[in-house]
């Protein structure tokens, strides 16, 4: 069974609509910049304060339901010289948090928020604790770990708050620059050294190739 593309597939948060969305990278912005030119969408790759971030620039050129390019982005794993890594995306009503551990083995975690119930679980994707995205980031000093760690678990299990208030907070406790660009209050086509990089086609043909045949396998096995 390909699995490419099984990965991909069970990396979709579970409801749709217009979103925004960063991968963050302690990486040289020449890895990240080789990493999105063999996705399946434009993306704009630029530094900001120490972090390298990629941001959607433009709809992948994979068939529907892979045309969403925050989604897409979102279930993409990272190149190896670019982890550990972050994800913040705002899936429709949701708020999603990707966490790339250091290991090229390492297995795309997952914290997924949804207004009214707060942090929830999705059975084929590997659950983000607090310590993860903690120990992605590497911005919290050793003896604030425990209560950063806090502070992260009651944002995720607060369920009154809204997407962009969940991403926000996180990005506070944590430390982090780039809200503004999440936010889209900044154009990141306007930061430190910012590239846009589009993929040749042959990677989207290619993975809707794969796509493809493996509906074909599960439509063989009843599924």
């Amino acid at each position: 069974m390909p699995k490419a593309a099984s990965k991909r597939a069970a990396a979709r948060p579970r409801r749709v609509g217009v979103g925004r969305g960063m991968v963050m990278s302690g990486c040289r912005p020449e890895a990240a910049l080789a990493w999105a030119r063999r996705g399946l969408g434009p993306a704009t790759v630029a530094s900001l304060d120490g972090w390298t971030l990629v941001t959607p620039a433009g709809q992948p050129a994979a068939r529907p339901p892979y045309a969403d390019a925050v989604r897409v982005l979102a279930g993409r794993p990272v190149g190896l010289r670019m982890r550990p890594a972050l994800g913040f995306f705002q899936v429709g009503r949701q708020a999603v948090v990707t966490v790339h551990g250091r290991r090229w083995r390492a297995v795309t975690r997952w914290a997924m928020w949804t207004p009214g119930e707060a942090l929830v679980t999705v059975s084929d994707l590997a659950p983000a604790r607090p310590i993860d995205i903690i120990a992605a980031a590497a911005t919290v000093p050793p003896e604030e770990v425990d209560d950063t760690e806090r502070v992260l678990r009651a944002i995720l299990r607060d369920g009154g708050r809204d997407a962009p208030g969940v991403l926000a907070a996180l990005f506070a406790a944590l430390g982090l620059p780039g809200i503004e660009v999440l936010a889209g209050l900044t154009d990141p086509t306007e930061l430190p050294g910012a590239q846009t990089v589009a993929p040749h086609p042959r990677h989207a043909r290619a993975f809707d190739r794969v796509v493809v045949e493996e509906n074909r396998y599960r439509a063989e096995l009843g599924f």
